[in-house]
């Protein structure tokens, strides 16, 4: 990784830590340096909070999602959300769209510059 994709990667990271939407992905998933979040037409698959960006809050809400209706209880997502949530489009919010949410994440926060569909295409045979 060149030196100023390396420096990108780290204030990505730190932004995305810190909540800020200083930084974002745009919709071919390069990392840039702006000042609003990811405009979003419909739901962006894993975004849960509609915020823009996928991260571990997103994540977050899914397991908290999943935990009520594991037990019975009824969904508390918008249809959007559910939409969002659906991360492996198996028609069911569960364990492993947190968990595809959580490493494509992890990816991105290293320096990965890829999309949500792109990780979920290519990086998730083992799901």
């Amino acid at each position: 990784m060149s030196g100023f994709r390396r420096i990108i990667a780290i204030v990505a990271s730190a932004a995305v830590c810190a909540g800020t939407s200083e930084i974002s992905r745009n919709i071919i998933g390069k990392t840039k340096l702006n000042s609003y979040s990811v405009p979003t037409i419909g739901a962006l698959t894993g975004d849960v909070f509609a915020d823009g960006r996928v991260d571990a809050s997103d994540a977050s809400l899914l397991l908290s999602e999943y935990s009520l209706l594991s037990t019975g209880e009824t969904s508390t997502f918008t249809s959007e959300q559910a939409a969002a949530a659906d991360v492996n489009s198996d028609g069911k919010i569960d364990s492993i769209d947190a968990s595809l949410v959580l490493a494509y994440y992890s990816r991105i926060s290293t320096g990965g510059y890829i999309t949500i569909e792109e990780y979920i295409e290519t990086d998730t045979a083992d799901y």
